[in-house]
């Protein structure tokens, strides 16, 4: 018995001094273990540099931290970062590190983050370019000749089974700025995202999780202001996720449409973005996004608040969007509109009008003075040009 006892104690101690050892080194030794070792590896990988100013888990506690994270700008961009995040933390159920069905964590929160998105003077976007990023970079091994083929038998890739992870809430305070190098514009868009019942595997009788995104301009709160709500199936394939997101964007500065505008003769004074996507499976079939151009002007006539609507098909990785045809659309439903526009414009001119009279009004008066030449003057001209002008309205409208 005392023997045992001894026994049992040593291996207590081993696996209290094995705890503490673990403990100092995610305490103390995480935050050298990923800057020289994970981020350099993704940087090979991916063209990724990334770093981290602190790195802690306190399995006491159940609580991760991460400090000053930086992922940096991409080659041929102004600004030193592309993202980063001053404090992330989670909060963790500890026994379920263990059970793994599944992991949950209790809390996760992200203060002080910052996305750039900046678009350089050859109009290209770092956020586009970190997407091709993310493509691993092509192995500098030495292919197989055509006359050497490799015969040797590959074991089938089994398919990795994604973790299963239950975040019950979520927070995340950031600023996303815009800049384009190119026309010297910036602005900087204040946004809180938060989400609820966040799953990676699905369960029986789960309910769908509900991101919620809201936010203006940072110094203009009835700007830029953000309502976006979506509704997603676990996330058991990021990228072919399944959701359906709707909301509104309002009151948008028409310059961030400058170059599709310009280039069709069109002119707007703000706009606003309501999208309603549906994605099955990374599938976005279906979805459209509404633009609504506030004070519109095509080929200089003014056109008023109108709608593009703007159909999107394809993938979440490859999305289809029938720009073309949404604005042919637009031009032929607005067609009339911008020819009766034109034409009174003419009509005026040559009228030598400059009033805000109907076409009626117009109409009326050009017969009335045509009719002048051929009555004398005081011979009923004022009742003949009422009934012109009568006349013109029930005609051409007011």
């Amino acid at each position: 018995m005392k023997k045992s006892g001894i026994i049992l104690f040593v291996l207590l101690l081993i696996a209290v001094l094995l705890g503490i050892g673990l403990q100092l080194f995610l305490t103390k030794g995480l935050t050298t273990a990923l800057n020289q070792g994970v981020f350099p590896a993704v940087k090979a990988a991916y063209g990724l540099d990334m770093s981290i100013a602190n790195a802690s888990v306190n399995l006491f506690r159940g609580s991760a931290d991460l400090d000053g994270f930086i992922v940096r700008n991409l080659s041929g961009y102004e600004e030193p970062a592309l993202l980063t995040i001053d404090t992330c933390r989670f909060d963790l159920e500890m026994v379920s590190l263990f059970k793994r069905a599944p992991i949950v964590i209790r809390h996760a929160e992200l203060t002080g983050a910052k996305l750039v998105v900046e678009r350089n003077k050859e109009k290209k976007y770092n956020v586009k370019e970190l997407y091709d990023a993310l493509k691993p970079a092509e192995s500098k091994e030495p292919s197989k000749t055509p006359e050497e083929p490799d015969q040797t038998p590959k074991p089938p890739k089994k398919p990795m089974k994604p973790i299963p992870i239950h975040i019950r809430r979520f927070a995340a305070e950031t600023t996303v700025q815009y800049i384009d190098s190119g026309r010297d514009k910036t602005c900087a868009l204040s946004l809180r995202l938060t989400g609820s019942d966040i799953f990676t595997v699905p369960a029986e009788g789960q309910n769908d999780s509900l991101l919620v995104l809201r936010g203006s301009l940072s110094n203009d709160k009835n700007s830029f202001v953000t309502d976006l709500n979506a509704m997603i199936e676990p996330l058991t394939d990021p990228k072919n996720a399944s959701f359906r997101a709707t909301g509104s964007i309002l009151d948008i500065e028409a310059v961030f449409l400058d170059d599709l505008l310009r280039k069709n003769r069109m002119e707007s004074r703000s706009f606003s973005v309501k999208p309603a996507i549906t994605s099955a499976k990374g599938n976005l079939k279906g979805s459209k996004i509404d633009i609504v151009l506030n004070d519109l002007k095509i080929y200089g006539e003014p056109i008023g608040d109108t709608t593009l609507k703007l159909p999107v098909n394809g993938t979440l990785q490859h999305p289809a969007m029938d720009l073309t045809g949404a604005l042919n659309s637009l031009f032929s439903e607005q067609a009339v509109k911008i020819g009766k526009a034109a034409g009174m414009k003419e009509l005026r001119k040559q009228l030598g009008s400059e009033t805000n009279a109907t076409a009626g009004d117009i109409a009326g008066e050009a017969l009335s003075k045509q009719l002048d030449k051929n009555l004398k003057e005081g011979e009923g001209s004022e009742a003949v040009k009422k009934s012109l002008k009568e006349l013109g309205n029930s005609l051409f409208g007011k």
